[in-house]
């Protein structure tokens, strides 16, 4: 990388690298730390710095958290370290025995409690090959939403909430006593279009939960799923459930659209995630189990079917990469097409051959991957040219059928 310092307007020294001002050419420090008041969750157990600069955004941290905890800073560049030893914040925290500054990623330390900060710039001034890119992408990705969407999520959260649909305990004894075993997660990935007849013959025999994207995909098909799950805050998931002759369970977040769960005239449960703290704190209180979302409808899904005790998944529509422009089956109601000027990630389908996929989408599959590695559950995909999911055994409808007679041994029975 390439550094330089400049002086600022109020002649504090402030940082340009590769052209890209990484804090204000008018108030360095006042505006890190604004920066840093805005980002910092004063809960969590510890913190993950990405970037150290001139070392501001970490003086700022340091200013208001705990001086018990854990700060880890995450070096982009080896030479940020002569810079900070020379700025004019070093001296102050140079005895601090709760900053860990390191330069290799075997070096961190980070647990699910730690609250991540990334400065924007430095996103920018990353490697996209630095093995931490897409993790940390889609890390960004997810804190801008939440900022983005915060007021409209509280919205919901309290409407929600209001509608008393507390029964996914109830719903779980009952399902004990199904003679059901498979569960299939039904997605709106461009493979649908060729798996969903998969499912006529099988319909009555296994457990299908339908993302809302995917519902009227398979109601044109004569497929009336055991339920949908809609996880969406935006009130643009209406459509999900408009004009659809579906009766059936409704399972939604706890922070999704009010308006089109309130509308949804038949039997709702609402769940209640990880990682919002108004959930989690409402969870205990009314004796509610917590469920992981792993950022997109599908991944709550398998989260949703794991606490219901099932331990063989089929995924469908779950491609988690494309080869075309498109991303979705037709007929969903999501979905687009990539621009090939996007930023796209290189991963290997489950023929062997280089597609593309997106930051979110690759961050969903790296979280498939985690959960199908520390679970007892059995997970088949049936995304024949969709990504390679590690721990997911590629299934052709043959196969997918045995399954449900448990009489291929190559499939784990």
């Amino acid at each position: 990388m390439n550094f330089e310092k400049l002086k600022a307007k109020n002649g504090e020294d402030t940082l340009k690298v590769n052209g890209l001002l990484l804090y204000s050419k008018y108030q360095p420090i006042i505006e890190t730390d604004k920066f840093i008041r805005k980002e910092v969750k004063l809960d969590a157990d510890g913190y993950l710095l990405v970037g150290l600069g001139l070392g501001y955004h970490l003086s700022a941290l340091v200013k208001l958290i705990d001086k018990r905890k854990r700060i880890t800073v995450l070096c982009l560049d080896k030479k940020e370290i002569d810079l900070y030893k020379k700025s004019i914040v070093f001296d102050s925290l140079e005895n601090a025995d709760n900053i860990k500054i390191v330069t290799e990623i075997a070096n961190l330390e980070l647990t699910i409690k730690d609250q991540v900060i990334i400065p924007h710039v430095c996103l920018q001034l990353m490697n996209k090959n630095h093995p931490l890119f897409n993790y940390l992408t889609d890390i960004k990705i997810k804190q801008m939403s939440f900022k983005r969407f915060r007021n409209l999520m509280e919205y919901n959260f309290g409407n929600n909430c209001k509608l008393n649909d507390f029964r996914l305990c109830e719903y779980q004894s009952k399902l004990n006593m199904c003679e059901k075993q498979l569960a299939c997660i039904v997605a709106s990935g461009p493979s649908l279009e060729e798996t969903k007849k998969w499912l006529h013959r099988v319909k009555e025999e296994v457990y299908i939960l339908c993302v809302g994207s995917a519902l009227k995909v398979l109601l044109n098909e004569g497929i009336k799923p055991d339920a949908v799950i809609i996880t969406d805050s935006q009130k643009e998931i209406s459509i999900q459930l408009q004009d659809v002759a579906f009766e059936g369970q409704l399972f939604y977040l706890s922070t999704a659209d009010y308006d089109t769960i309130k509308a949804y005239p038949y039997a709702r449960i609402m769940l209640l995630q990880n990682g919002y703290e108004a959930a989690e704190l409402l969870a205990p209180k009314v004796n509610y189990p917590l469920l992981e979302t792993g950022g997109s409808v599908a991944t709550t899904a398998f989260s949703l079917l794991k606490y219901l005790g099932f331990d063989k998944l089929v995924l469908f529509g779950q491609d988690l990469g494309f080869s075309t422009e498109r991303t979705h089956a037709s007929g969903s109601t999501s979905g687009r097409k990539v621009n090939h000027l996007e930023d796209t990630i290189e991963v290997i389908s489950n023929e062997g051959k280089k597609i593309r996929t997106l930051p979110n989408l690759y961050s969903y599959l790296k979280w498939f991957e985690m959960k199908i590695k520390v679970s007892n559950i059995h997970v088949y995909n049936t995304a024949a040219k969709g990504a390679k999911v590690n721990g997911a055994t590629v299934v052709n409808e043959v196969e997918f059928l045995s399954l449900i007679n448990n009489s291929d041994s190559r499939l784990g029975y």
